[in-house]
């Protein structure tokens, strides 16, 4: 199902090609005119005039073969010149800010080491309350204690879920398979005192722009201080700001067909 971002009547040309232009990049594979015109409610013509001016600067390219339009070289470069220059931790900073601000708990943002099938905690904004638990930043932590880490574990390919089980030697474990599907299901984690004893987590997946997750995002909380009554509030606030810094790093949620 194509999902429709219409624009309003009055755009000007400049809206308008930044808007093929967004609809082409976050197509992924590559998609072609009518697509595009349904999505953003344009004529077929005016799209193709847009794509065109796109290709003279070298911001789309087109496949003969199929024809569908993808992003260009000149498009890849400026994205990563721009990547390179504004790591994942400075597009979370304000997020997680906002994070603390909302709920007044320490906030972290976490990082999937691929090579490794760990995580590290990459950075945090604390609470304004006086007691808190720290954990170890920049070091490499198993996946499987923690909603921090299942969080990310819960969102990986199968093969690497199997991976990690199977150096872990828990490879056939029913309960934790239980536990990764319900975290699916849900779109969170949580857990008491399994990273560190007596602090509750509450982390919620944070992707990238193919889809794959790259961390996590939410609280960590003195379980004295926690109120199982705020749990939905603090699961919503994880949850909406793991899915910002996801858009953030160019990921598009889309709608089931």
């Amino acid at each position: 199902m194509v999902e429709a971002r219409r624009l309003p009547a009055d755009s000007g040309t400049v809206a308008r090609a930044v808007a093929v232009l967004r609809a082409v990049a976050e197509s992924g594979d590559g998609t072609q005119i009518k697509r595009i015109s349904i999505e953003l409610g344009l004529p077929a013509s005016t799209v193709h005039r847009l794509l065109d001016l796109l290709m003279r600067e070298g911001m789309v390219e087109r496949d003969e073969d199929m024809p569908t339009y993808r992003a260009g070289r000149e498009f890849l470069r400026l994205s990563s010149v721009v990547a390179s220059r504004h790591p994942v931790q400075s597009i979370a900073g304000p997020l997680l800010e906002q994070a603390v601000a909302t709920m007044n708990e320490t906030a972290y943002l976490c990082l999937y080491l691929p090579r490794e099938h760990r995580l590290t905690f990459a950075s945090h904004v604390e609470s304004t309350h006086p007691l808190g638990y720290r954990v170890r930043s920049h070091e490499p932590q198993t996946l499987l204690t923690g909603a921090s880490g299942r969080s990310i574990l819960a969102f990986l390919p199968s093969d690497e879920v199997a991976s990690v089980l199977a150096r872990e030697g828990l490879a056939g474990r029913l309960d934790l398979a239980q536990d990764l599907a319900a975290i699916r299901a849900r779109g969170h984690a949580v857990s008491f005192g399994q990273r560190i004893a007596g602090a509750v987590g509450i982390f919620a997946p944070v992707f990238g722009a193919g889809g794959r997750v790259t961390g996590s995002l939410g609280f960590t909380i003195p379980e004295q201080r926690f109120d199982p009554s705020r749990e939905g509030a603090f699961a919503r606030e994880a949850c909406r700001r793991a899915a910002e810094l996801s858009a953030g790093l160019g990921h598009r949620a889309r709608e089931s067909a």
